[in-house]
């Protein structure tokens, strides 16, 4: 399983590696980390990200409307930045709506970086219009 430290899981779609070292301890699944020492990593990590805070996007939470409108981790925070740098605060709801539109606009494809490029564009077009599908 694809973990992220407890710091950097709430806005990836990796899970907290310490809520999963500490759900299986004592189980069949049991990972053999050491929570408390899994704590400690995860401290110098909570460290670290305050020191990088100015260049996050924004983001608070994860969201399970990415399976309405199927925008890949990376692309979202992305966008979302982008979308403020182009003036749509307050508009994220039909910017994501926009990019669920530009997907299938494009074909529903595969999502990769150049193409998530492309369907940003036309998302932020869209947006920027205020076009619907």
């Amino acid at each position: 399983m694809d973990c992220a430290t407890d710091a950097l899981s709430g806005t990836t779609a990796q899970p907290s590696l310490g809520a999963l070292v500490a759900s299986t301890s004592g189980t069949d699944l049991d990972t053999g980390l050491d929570l408390h020492e899994v704590s400690k990593l995860n401290e110098y990590w909570e460290e670290c990200r305050g020191l990088y805070a100015p260049f996050e996007s924004g983001q608070k939470s994860g969201s399970a409307d990415v399976y309405i409108h199927e925008m890949p981790g990376g692309q979202y925070t992305n966008l979302l930045y982008q979308s403020t740098q182009l003036g749509l605060t307050g508009q994220w709801s039909q910017v994501k709506t926009a990019y669920a539109a530009a997907n299938r606009l494009l074909g529903d494809i595969i999502k990769v970086s150049e193409i998530t490029f492309l369907s940003s564009i036309v998302c932020e077009c869209l947006s920027s219009l205020n076009i619907s599908s």
